[in-house]
């Protein structure tokens, strides 16, 4: 398979559909390395992997996370209680809210396909000094503070606004 003829688009107002892209094509072989690995999709490695990293976690904290719908997690979850890979229990800090925690399969399958995961980010990345993966790292990172300074808030996360002392009030 060769690159999407858009790919040799040249300026720097291409850069981000390339990256774009580049994340496009390293989802699908991803989720096909999954699908024939692990026999998981990657919504499912996603929330494994987060699981097994961070520890106890809901789904809403996946999420945010991966910036992902809830739907998404919720078959994903779903799924991987389904497979005996993840269980729901209460969660000890809160009565109410129900934690997600890897079962001793679901540990297992993660150390494995993390090894595997590894295995294809170095080889993507084997033609970049360890000097240029930390300069590609730097320059992901501002780019996507850049992005992140641009968002609009949530609604979820919108402090009340304040009014000062000129303001006149509409009500």
């Amino acid at each position: 398979m060769s690159l999407s003829g858009t790919w040799f688009f040249s300026n720097q107002y291409f850069m981000p559909h390339r990256l774009m892209l580049l994340a496009r094509m390293i989802e699908r072989e991803t989720s096909r390395d999954l699908q024939c690995e692990a026999n998981i999709s990657a919504a499912e490695w996603r929330a494994l992997a987060y699981i097994c990293t961070i520890g106890s976690s809901s789904a809403a904290q996946i999420c945010v996370a991966f910036e992902v719908d809830r739907a998404e997690v919720s078959r994903a979850v779903a799924r991987l209680i389904e497979a005996n890979l993840i269980q729901r229990e209460r969660a000890r800090d809160q009565e109410n809210r129900l934690a997600l925690t890897p079962t001793t399969s679901g540990e297992a399958l993660y150390r494995r396909v993390q090894a595997k995961r590894r295995e294809y980010f170095e080889w993507i990345l084997q033609d970049l000094s360890p000097t240029e993966r930390q300069a590609f790292d730097d320059v992901l990172g501002r780019i996507a503070v850049r992005v992140d300074e641009r968002r609009a808030p949530r609604a979820t996360e919108r402090e009340p606004e304040s009014r000062s002392s000129d303001q006149v009030s509409a009500e």
